[in-house]
């Protein structure tokens, strides 16, 4: 079988870790696609820190998509369905699959039901699929929805997971509210136009996968206050004791057959000793608890990322969301031993 084709949508640097992961298990890199005028015309290789690849950084994504007639995607420019939509269309009728970091797109139905069945139908027009994966994908649903398997009643699901914003440059800092002050952030939280919250994306996605049906939504946010002088690197700025650096996404989801679901997402930039976490607490019969310890959340978004790209290839044509998908898997073996016969035209 022949190698898969890929192409990279956002030569940033979630892209350019998931370029070395795809080269390791022989996934044939054929374009890459930045509007950074600073990126293109670098080679994606030398970009990556991994030696020349040949495969220039480009600006036309109309162009690239329809000479390099890839089999698959990696998209990972923006968060939101309603920013990205246009993207996703165009690599959609270039007939190729489409695995995208957007978290909004890990389960758009509840927030952007509307663009997200255009985007199903223009799919299924065109005989591929689009995915949204990411480190959610098994870390906060399929090993979740595997830990509830093991319940006979489930009174309350708990789930709390913290990720540090410094890792994720300064624009991720921007929009955090990092270095306001308390009063700051609630003058801007009152006039902020607030988009989906991605716990809402995710309880909704494992209501989905438990059979349940969404009844009422709350959400809140809440602050996280600096308890000791911290210094951030993306922004190059020690930020005060009592300053704002990050907040929660409190998301609460009653259901009509009873279990209630909260989840707590915390962006934040963390201080010495501090690391990512993903902790769950099931409340029924039994009791459950789920703790992943030091999370890499960083490095498993791109690792979940590639080895998804099987999966979607696999997938039937539309926007299939990664409840509808089996579990992620190690890929030892080249990325297309694991595709179905006939699947790579």
């Amino acid at each position: 079988m022949r190698r898969i084709r890929a192409v990279v949508y956002g030569a940033g640097a979630m892209g350019a870790l998931a370029t070395r992961l795809m080269t390791e298990k022989g996934v044939e890199i054929v374009g890459a696609i930045a509007r950074n005028p600073d990126k293109v015309g670098r080679d994606l290789g030398e970009f990556a820190g991994i030696g020349r690849l040949n495969v220039p950084i480009e600006a036309d994504a109309e162009q690239v998509l329809a000479t390099r007639r890839p089999d698959v995607v990696l998209h990972a420019t923006q968060s939101f369905l309603p920013e990205i939509k246009d993207q996703l269309a165009l690599c959609v009728r270039s007939g190729a699959n489409v695995v995208t970091i957007s978290e909004e797109s890990f389960y758009p139905w509840s927030s952007s039901p509307g663009i997200a069945a255009e985007l199903d139908a223009l799919a299924k027009e065109n005989g591929v699929t689009i995915t949204g994966s990411g480190h959610q994908d098994s870390f906060w649903l399929h090993q979740v929805s595997a830990l509830l398997g093991t319940a006979h009643r489930i009174n309350s699901v708990y789930g709390k997971a913290t990720w540090n914003a410094d890792e994720y440059g300064a624009d991720i800092i921007q929009s955090k509210h990092v270095g306001e002050t308390l009063e700051q952030f609630q003058e801007s939280m009152a006039s902020e136009h607030r988009p989906p919250t991605f716990g809402g994306n995710l309880l909704s996605a494992l209501a989905q996968a438990t059979g349940l049906t969404p009844k009422e939504w709350k959400t809140e946010i809440s602050p996280v206050v600096a308890d000791e002088d911290r210094y951030s690197n993306s922004i190059g700025v020690t930020l005060s004791k009592g300053t704002v650096i990050g907040y929660a996404d409190i998301d609460v989801m009653t259901t009509v057959e009873g279990p209630t679901f909260t989840f707590e997402m915390s962006g934040y930039v963390f201080g010495e000793g501090e690391s990512d976490m993903n902790r769950w607490v099931v409340k029924g019969e039994p009791d459950l608890y789920l703790d992943n310890g030091r999370v890499p959340s960083y490095t498993t978004t791109c690792t979940q990322w590639v080895n998804r790209i099987p999966d979607v290839i696999n997938a039937p044509a539309g926007f299939v969301t990664p409840d509808q998908l089996p579990p992620l898997r190690y890929r030892a073996l080249p990325m297309q031993n694991y595709v179905t016969p006939g699947a790579l035209a």
